[in-house]
């Protein structure tokens, strides 16, 4: 693990893990962070970079981590086929045994009651977190790679290599088998209101499904595989990223509303800003893009030396994280500028995340380390207003535009301002 100033200076290097880091994940609140690594354990850090805890007692690499909403339980997921519930202060509360091969996922329903995690041994499994099995979900074919609640922590989506997204209740009825795919499902999400449920495929399309297992359209257009699929925060426009090289915008009636075409290789990711204003796509190209929902192409993020396969908005939207096999992280703005690099990694980074408040970044990488990343907002924006001094200087550019972008770098004016927020976010209005 290796601490950062918010200049990125390397502050500390705290090793641990013998092997490579698979998964992170924070708490709740902020203050702590969890890593599954393939050296069999979990370990607990604080964001001062404190080693707290090394969770103990598989058998086999830990691949999955997860904090319950409350943030006192942590569930940890095993090739072992187990998941194991632990406290805070390290103590194993249970032991959830029953999967015959590898544990692949594992998920708190949103109102923490129940655990659900994924095996490739078909089913799902359900547990209380007092470490009852509740129910097995029992029905695919063959390995079950995801799983998810739904808003409302009523119904659970699986989905499989085998073609189909099942829908279960809590009690382990199956509710719905949702079939029409040629080809395994690499992805799923339900829309923000749980209403609506996207499929995303190996036959390259994307299917949208009732609760009631009614097909309610099929988006087709891309000419590959579909690798990701997101719902804008007010599930009006689904994005889709394909191996085809493109991400495409549809409307919940199916309507193709953009192709995004630009990457110069397959795009792995896709995600909406917090405000849905602007869509963020990683691709092997080694780069990220950012678009408007008009499809417009606002900025391309080139500095990777290598595929990114991560990319991820900070909580309030202002800044840009992504994570490449060239070993680095790379911060920036929405308006394209890099903030940070962050070199300290010896291996690719396969994952990146900001803590709640934004004020850290966990980064996870096959050199067997998880990196927290602390730095100030208010300094990196600093750092925007310098880049924009030429834009701030054109007496063209009305005063007003220029007090929303950088108050603090213009005398005040007596004029109508935009709405309250950020100077990034009123910098993101003015783009629009």
């Amino acid at each position: 693990v290796k601490l950062w100033s918010r200049q990125g200076q390397e502050l500390q290097t705290l090793s641990g893990h013998d092997d490579e880091v698979i998964g992170v994940s924070f708490s709740p609140d902020g203050e702590t962070v969890a890593s599954a690594s393939i050296d069999g354990t979990v370990k607990l850090w604080s964001r001062q970079g404190q080693e707290l805890q090394t969770l103990r007692g598989h058998d086999r690499e830990v691949y999955g981590v997860s904090f319950s909403p409350d943030g006192e339980t942590v569930a940890s997921a095993s090739f072992d086929g187990t998941v194991k519930l632990w406290s805070r202060q390290g103590q194993e509360l249970q032991t959830l045994r029953g999967h015959d091969r590898a544990v692949n996922s594992v998920s708190f329903s949103p109102d923490g009651e129940t655990v659900a995690f994924a095996s490739w041994d078909g089913t799902v499994k359900l547990w209380s977190r007092q470490g009852q099995e509740l129910q097995t979900l029992d029905g695919h074919d063959r390995g079950v790679g995801g799983v998810s609640f739904s808003p409302d922590s009523q119904t659970i989506a699986s989905a499989n290599s085998d073609g189909t997204v099942k829908l279960w209740s809590l009690e382990g009825e199956e509710l719905q088998t949702l079939t029409g795919h040629d080809g395994g499902v690499l992805d799923v999400s339900f829309s923000p209101d749980g209403q609506t449920i996207a499929s995303a495929s190996w036959d390259d399309t994307v299917k949208l499904w009732t609760l009631q297992g009614e097909e309610l359209q099929t988006l087709r257009g891309h000419d590959g595989g579909v690798e990701s699929v997101s719902f804008s925060p007010d599930g009006q426009t689904i994005a889709s990223a394909s191996r085809d090289r493109t991400v495409k915008l549809w409307t919940l009636q199916g309507e193709e509303l953009q192709t995004l075409t630009g990457h110069g290789s397959e795009v792995w990711s896709v995600s909406f800003s917090p405000d849905g204003q602007i869509i963020a796509s990683a691709s092997r190209d080694s780069t990220v893009k950012l678009w408007t929902l008009q499809g417009e192409e606002l900025q391309t993020l080139t500095g990777h030396g290598s595929a990114v396969g991560g990319v991820s908005f900070s909580p309030d939207g202002q800044i840009i994280a992504s994570a490449s096999r060239d070993r680095t992280v790379k911060l920036w703005t929405l308006q394209g500028e890099e903030l940070q690099t962050l070199s300290g990694h010896d291996g690719e980074v396969r994952g990146v995340s900001f803590s709640p408040d934004g004020q850290t970044l966990a980064s996870a990488s096959s050199d067997g380390t998880v990196i927290l990343w602390n730095f100030d907002l208010d300094d990196l924006l600093d750092k925007s207003c310098d880049w924009l001094s030429d834009y701030l200087q054109n007496p063209a550019v009305p005063m007003h535009e220029k007090q929303a972008l950088c108050p603090d770098r213009v005398a005040p004016v007596r004029q109508a301002m935009s709405p309250a927020g950020s100077p990034l976010r009123s910098m993101l209005s003015w783009i629009r």
